[in-house]
């Protein structure tokens, strides 16, 4: 019997195929690295009809330590089917397996094991009573590793190899378990319990090579299986394993639908998760923001209804004196401080408007209020030609050259930069206006009334052509100077000249106007003498003026310099007036004529001749003005100077022995012009009409009081 054990070739029991297991996710299994466990079966039938039986269990030997490496060789270990065999029939020859390779069985792999020292014996099942059909085992929760080669293992059969069963290393190691029935167990002969587990005497040297492989194959198996057991325990569900026989009754898993339901759908990866998060926040995001703009937007539709017309600023123009309307305007409100604004735009009139009233002042003004508006004015002539452009406050100071009709813009613009408040409605308003200038000049007679030898003034307001008026009349004249205001123009009145009315006519920018002067007598004295030589020494008659002097009386005069400080009397100190001006000696006439002053033969002087209380006085400058002439013209007129007063108005004074002065020197009244003789003749004239000297030095000509 013996004999026969060791010649019966060991069969592989067929094993069943697994059960499709639900995964999570797929996980992929290398296939040539994870063969199926070895598993221990009932061994089928015998061909006689006897059964053999599994030896009896050997002791248990204590497990190796995870981290301990075994220094001796290993022994084959053989599948725990293949101890004991029976001899199978003779027309059946067991089909065996090549090995893949023929190495020694390795030593016990060193693996990672369960915290506790023994490994938990699986729980022995009856006897199947159908060997034909094996069940698949539970597999355990936690990975078993292989046992030593030292350790005894229970003896068992493995069952002979079918023509349809799968090899040995074909099944799935998690599908199958090694359980041994107690009646294995029990009817296992002596001669058998007593081998070494795992052994398998031979006198057949090639079956023990095959042996070796086949351990050292399923060691490899096993060493495989337990490095990737955590990732298939993690991922697959626990399915019970069939027992070799009748096993008790264990109630099924229960499975749910709806957790398989989610089983079969894939996880999601990591970046498609944050994908999705991503996805989620951007919508939640979108939501808020489409949230706050529908409140932001109803706020502002409030705002913006809000900004009404009432907002818009007034601004007031007058030009002249005349209000002006508007002819456009464009207003910004503001409904989001300055970020968000309503308009307000529209254009009133769209030609210029025309003034009734027209203009009679050269420089008219224009008013703008409020006056914190930056203002642009522009006005064209009748030929579209830009006459002025500039700010309305400008304008003041502008004066118009001519009359005519003229065309006008003002625009008036509020910025954020010139407004205080940012938030302040910007925008601007525009006014356009025709207006015609016809401006009559004024003209004033200063003197309504006169006297002989004194002066008239007359008055000519601004002029648009800035042309000099004229004056036309009986009266001698040196025409219109500058004045302040406008244009005045002196005229002398001579010792002689005809009281009564007189006509002036005055003529402006093509105005032409007519004065009324009138021109009283003056009170003059005479004198009677009867020889010649008793006249009065030196005499200078009207017409009898030097050439050097004559000459000078022609020319044009300056600008007014009696304006600052007026006139005074030459001689600081008193002095007497041998000769005043209109005086008329006679010599001879007869006592009738003396009583009613009719007489011929008889001359009046021009001008004043002084007689200083001391020899060799100094006199001064009456009034300031330019030197015209100062020399020695010699004979009875000595040292003569000649003295430009302005709008021609000339100082003469002759007999002088000293000068202080020369000709082309600008002097100011009270300065030194020289000394006097034992006489000096003092002389005023306006062009070539001497007028009274003493009226304009004591301050009685009212006529030079105008400038």
């Amino acid at each position: 019997m013996e004999e026969d054990k060791k010649s019966t070739a060991v069969q592989p029991e067929e094993a069943p195929k697994p059960k499709p297991r639900r995964r999570k996710a797929a996980i992929p299994q290398p296939a040539a690295d994870t063969p199926p466990a070895p598993t221990d079966s009932a061994e089928p039938p015998a061909a006689d009809g006897q059964t053999t039986k599994k030896p009896a269990a050997s002791p248990k030997k204590p497990r190796a330590k995870k981290n301990t490496k075994t220094t001796k060789t290993a022994k084959p270990k053989t599948p725990k089917a293949a101890k004991t065999a029976k001899k199978a029939p003779a027309d059946e020859t067991p089909e065996r397996k090549a090995p893949a390779q023929e190495s020694p069985v390795p030593a016990a792999p060193e693996l990672a094991e369960p915290k506790s020292e023994s490994k938990p014996e699986p729980p022995e099942t009856p006897a199947r009573e159908d060997a034909a059909a094996p069940t698949v085992p539970d597999v355990p929760s936690t990975p078993e590793l292989p046992e030593s080669a030292e350790r005894a293992e229970p003896a068992g059969t493995e069952p002979e190899p079918t023509a349809d069963a799968p090899a040995a290393d074909d099944t799935p190691a998690a599908d199958t378990a090694v359980t041994d029935t107690p009646e294995q167990a029990g009817d296992v002969p002596a001669e058998d319990a007593a081998e070494p587990s795992g052994l398998v005497f031979s006198d057949d040297l090639a079956n023990d090579k095959a042996l070796a492989a086949e351990a050292a194959r399923m060691a490899n198996i096993s060493r495989t299986a337990q490095l990737s057991i955590a990732q298939i325990m993690a991922g697959l569900e626990e399915d019970p394993a069939p027992s070799a026989g009748p096993a008790p009754a264990s109630e099924a898993p229960q499975h749910d639908s709806t957790a398989d339901d989610e089983d079969d759908e894939p996880q999601d990866t990591i970046p498609q998760a944050l994908g999705r998060g991503v996805f989620g926040m951007f919508k939640w995001l979108l939501l808020v923001v489409l949230f706050v703009l529908i409140i932001a937007g109803g706020g502002v539709a409030w705002l913006y209804r809000s900004a009404t017309p009432d907002m818009l600023p007034e601004v007031k123009v007058t030009f002249d004196g005349q209000e002006l309307a508007p002819t456009a305007y464009k207003w910004h409100v503001p409904v989001v401080g300055s970020f968000f604004r309503r308009t307000y735009a529209e254009t009133l009139n769209s030609s210029p408007v025309v003034l009734e009233d027209a203009i009679s002042d050269a420089s008219p003004d224009i008013i703008v209020t409020p006056s914190d508006y930056s203002t642009q004015l522009t006005i064209t002539d009748a030929d579209k030609e830009t006459v002025y452009e500039g700010s309305a406050t400008a304008f003041r100071s502008y004066l118009f050259a001519e009359n005519g009709t003229f065309d006008a813009k003002l625009v008036v613009t509020a910025s954020d930069s010139a407004a205080e408040d940012r938030s302040s409605v910007t925008g601007t308003e525009t006014w356009q206006f025709r207006f015609t200038v016809s401006i009559k000049p004024s003209v004033t007679l200063c003197t309504p009334t006169v006297q002989q030898g004194s002066v008239a003034a007359v008055r000519v307001g601004s002029t648009m052509s800035r042309t000099e008026p004229t004056l036309t009349g009986p009266l001698e004249s040196t025409g219109f100077v500058r004045a302040a205001n406008g244009w005045i123009c002196y005229l002398p009145i001579p010792w002689n000249a005809e009281t009564g009315n007189t006509e002036l006519t005055v003529t402006a920018d093509g105005y032409t106007e007519t004065l009324t002067l009138s021109v009283r007598a003056a009170s003059y004295s005479y004198k009677d003498y009867s020889a010649k030589s008793q006249l009065t020494s030196p005499y200078i008659g009207a017409d009898d003026a030097p050439d050097a002097v004559r000459r000078l009386l022609t020319t044009d005069g300056g600008e007014i310099q009696w304006a600052v400080g007026g006139f005074v009397q030459p001689f600081l100190d008193s002095f007497d007036t041998p000769l005043l001006y209109g005086t008329t000696e006679y010599v001879g006439r007869s006592y009738s004529e003396r009583s009613t002053n009719y007489g011929y033969g008889g001359r009046t002087s021009t001008n004043v001749v002084i007689k200083p209380k001391k020899s060799k006085d100094s006199m001064i400058v009456p009034a300031s003005g330019h030197v015209l002439l100062a020399e020695d013209l010699g004979g009875s007129y000595g040292y003569t100077v000649v003295i430009d007063h302005g709008a021609g108005l000339r100082s003469i004074f002759y007999g002088l022995t000293a000068l202080d002065v020369k000709a082309g020197d600008d002097v100011k009244q009270g300065q030194l012009l020289g000394t006097s003789g034992r006489t000096v003749v003092a002389e005023l004239r306006i062009g070539t009409v001497p007028i009274n000297p003493l009226l304009v030095w004591r301050g009685q000509c009212d006529g030079l009081k105008y400038f």
